[in-house]
């Protein structure tokens, strides 16, 4: 398992797609990876997204596997977000 906080935090945008993509074929090589982030264009590369209030979950997506320039994945992920009130 693979835990990254934050990874991309303090990256340029070239830096922040280099992580990205390192971290998304670790995960489609079968490894899991644990991601918090702020970042939505970090967050859009989750099979599963859980939104944490106060300690807790207070909700969950799952748009599945990434794919590169899924329209439709994106707005499942802008949409789940924006109900939690990020």
């Amino acid at each position: 398992m693979v835990f990254a906080d934050e990874p991309t935090g303090a990256l340029n945008s070239a830096g922040v797609e280099a992580v990205l993509n390192v971290l998304t074929d670790i995960n489609n090589e079968g490894q899991s990876v644990v991601m918090v982030t702020h970042d939505i264009k970090s967050a859009r590369r989750a099979n599963r997204i859980l939104y944490l209030e106060d300690g807790g979950i207070k909700g969950e997506c799952n748009p599945g596997k990434y794919v590169s320039g899924d329209k439709k994945r994106h707005e499942m992920i802008r949409g789940f977000l924006e109900e939690m009130g990020w």
